[in-house]
């Protein structure tokens, strides 16, 4: 696939996202995605990378160097690292999973399994939670006992719900102004 000029070279493309009738391109880890958008995250397509700006705090973390491969899920885990208290649930969890292909992006924000190369990935591991993908598309978020927001912790307060721009489908920033309406 050639590139359009606005993707940096350096850019894993599996690594693009987009929530459906979203107008950007986003990592898993973008920081302006919600917790519903993340439901709903769709890998991109070769048309959407084409026609969709990619979001300027994802471009930076994605373009430095690409992911790292590894050839065990418990190397990973090192590797990253994920807390010893976490180990044991995750390990389940992919227990479960057909992986083939275990990465660690350059961003080193999770450990991604996948059924094989150019696939969605089945799961994202991160340090206090597993993204799981669903059989009906989009993840389900299921929190690390002991993480802060899992629940467990009485002195954790609910946050209110994140105001979301109704035409880029991202999370606003603290202004109350989308980003990329301005």
């Amino acid at each position: 696939m050639t590139l359009p000029e606005s993707v940096p070279y350096d850019i894993d493309l599996d690594s693009l996202f987009r929530v459906p009738k979203g107008k950007m391109l986003h990592a898993r880890e973008c920081q302006h995605l919600t917790e519903k958008s993340l439901a709903v995250l769709e890998p991109a397509t070769e048309l959407d990378v084409a026609k969709f700006p990619i979001c300027s705090s994802c471009r930076d973390a994605l373009s430095t160097g690409g992911r790292e491969l590894f050839s065990s899920f418990d190397v990973a885990l090192e590797a990253l690292p994920v807390p010893v208290e976490h180990r044991p649930r995750m390990r389940k969890i992919v227990s479960g999973l057909h992986r083939v292909r275990i990465w660690i992006p350059a961003s080193r924000s999770y450990i991604a399994v996948s059924p094989g190369a150019g696939v969605s990935a089945s799961a994202y591991f991160n340090k206090g939670f597993v993204d799981v993908h669903q059989e009906d598309g989009g993840y389900k978020r299921e929190w690390m006992p002991g993480h802060a927001s899992s629940g467990t912790s009485s002195k954790v307060s609910q946050a209110p719900e994140p105001l979301v721009c109704p035409i880029h489908s991202v999370q606003l920033p603290a202004t109350g102004i989308c980003d990329d309406c301005e």
